[in-house]
């Protein structure tokens, strides 16, 4: 079968510029009622094309708008943790400037360690990851204190502490639910609780429900196990291993939360997929869950018949949620699908010239 089919692709290629000749031989002498069709046909289409490019130039237009690096959270660069240096994003948007440290939202971030090492291991092939050894088991990333419209406030306390024995009650689950995925620093260092204390609980601590260590971490810990992404994505039949449409996992996470999250995408270029890396939640000053519109933090929101969804990832891209740590060996994997679509562009392409 693959033998004939090659003979007839061959042969085509051979005859086709013959083809041609005979095509534009008929074209000469084709009656007016053809042409006429023709022209209706193109008119049609040329309409169709037209609304369609509208759509799809706008849902590109608001994606571009989204500075695609390699990984966009301004929360996973690991050393940051370790310098409190904020990644320079290229957004236009206004910036707080750490003058005025109102906010209106706190948003709650889960992530997903699988994700969050890849990006790791892609600056530092050598890097070791702590990973939890439970399936599906989403950890938690941080608290952030955030005004509508800006990005921050940050280290509203800049004489402000860190001191692990304040969490000694909580520790224990502080090391399950809240662990650093970084293994490249010793576990006594607690860089990444004490640079999301630093960093943003100093600007929660304006709520009395959150004005110490002990109660800002806490309360992280009880937004887990009442908002558990995993068991919320579970019941919509959404599991690692697999890959969904942005659409579905909003749709999943408004089923579940009853509210609009804000969806977060690694982006691989070198292979063209996004991976699934973390999902926001918003509360506002009485710590009631609500809606995540109007938070700027390196998301668009992008409109589609359902709803409103506010993410970095492509909105007509598959998103992976991968079960392991993603390897390098998937550019091997994907190098043969194009030759093969090449070679079926070409055929469709002789065809319908020849037409």
């Amino acid at each position: 079968m693959l033998r004939k089919s090659l003979l007839f692709l061959v042969t085509l290629i051979v005859i086709s510029p013959w083809l041609l000749v005979l095509s534009a031989s008929f074209n000469q002498s084709e009656p007016e009622w053809i042409a006429a069709i023709k022209r209706k046909t193109d008119e049609i289409l040329k309409s169709f094309d037209a609304k369609t490019s509208e759509k799809v130039n706008n849902a590109e237009r608001q994606y571009k708008n989204i500075p695609h690096n390699l990984f966009l959270s301004d929360e996973f660069t690991s050393s940051e943790y370790h310098d409190d240096v904020d990644m320079e994003l290229n957004f236009d948007q206004t910036v707080d400037d750490n003058h005025n440290n109102d906010w209106d939202l706190l948003i709650f971030t889960q992530q997903w360690p699988a994700t969050t090492c890849y990006h790791w291991r892609e600056q530092d092939k050598n890097h070791v990851c702590k990973l939890p050894n439970i399936k599906e088991f989403w950890t938690i990333h941080g608290i952030w204190p955030t005004k509508l419209g800006h990005m921050g406030p940050s280290f509203c306390n800049k004489t402000a502490n860190f001191d692990i024995n304040a969490l000694q009650d909580i520790m224990e689950r502080m090391n399950l639910f809240w662990p650093d995925i970084d293994g490249e620093e010793s576990p006594q260092d607690h860089w990444l609780w004490k640079h999301e204390w630093l960093k943003h609980g100093t600007c929660a601590a304006t709520l009395d429900q959150l004005n110490n260590e002990i109660k800002y971490f806490d309360q992280g810990l009880k937004w887990r196990e009442n908002y558990l992404i995993s068991n919320i994505l579970r019941d919509s039949n959404i599991h690692p291993d697999s890959n969904n449409t942005v659409v579905a996992l909003h749709t999943a996470l408004i089923k579940g939360l009853g509210k609009n999250p804000s969806i977060h995408c690694l982006y691989d270029g070198k292979n063209d997929i996004s991976y699934l890396a973390d999902i926001r939640i918003c509360f506002n000053k009485s710590l009631e869950l609500v809606d995540c519109d109007g938070v700027l933090r390196d998301a668009t929101s992008i409109d589609y018949p359902g709803g409103t969804v506010i993410t970095n990832c492509h909105i007509s891209q598959a998103v992976h949620y991968p079960s392991l740590v993603p390897g390098r060996h998937i550019v091997n994997e994907r190098k043969w699908k194009f030759p093969i679509v090449n070679l079926y562009k070409l055929i469709q392409f002789i065809m319908w010239f020849t037409l």
